[in-house]
């Protein structure tokens, strides 16, 4: 039995379609077209594998900063396809999602979340502000963070 690998992905990937749909299946309206232009200067995305099958994701976006002015770096999406999900994807997922954000971005990054327990336990805060029942902005200082 084959482990899951973690690549980072772009349009030109065998798995861009595949991670797209997912996420599709979660969020009808997702399209990285919308978010991964040249002038967004987002990080790769990730995607998850298991025996060469996308099981899993992440991407990123461009969106005003709580309590800011400035468009900053958040997570996207994150998602695990149901079966594969208690196996610790979603938290390498978001580890690596942290640890790939360029040194010279803002001192935080954000996500709109309804598993907020999931990112707490990876060391991410509750941002103060106003979302829909059972979400959170959350937020986790970069400057903590061993980046690559």
């Amino acid at each position: 039995m084959n482990k899951v690998v973690f690549r980072n992905c772009d349009e030109n990937s065998q798995y861009w379609i595949a991670l797209e749909r997912l996420f599709q299946s979660e969020w009808s309206d997702f399209l990285f077209v919308d978010t991964y232009k040249q002038k967004a200067q987002l990080p790769p995305v990730i995607v998850a594998l298991r025996d060469n099958k996308v099981i899993g994701g992440l991407a990123y976006s461009r969106y005003q900063e709580p309590h800011g002015n400035s468009e900053v770096i958040w997570f996207n999406a994150v998602f695990v396809s149901t079966e594969w999900r208690g196996q610790g994807v979603a938290s390498e997922l978001i580890n690596q999602g942290v640890k790939q954000i360029p040194e010279n971005i803002k001192n935080h990054l954000y996500v709109y979340t309804n598993v907020a327990s999931l990112y707490e336990s990876l060391g991410w805060s509750v941002v103060d502000i106003e979302s829909e029942p059972n979400h959170s902005v959350m937020c986790i200082s970069l400057e903590t963070q061993s980046r690559v």
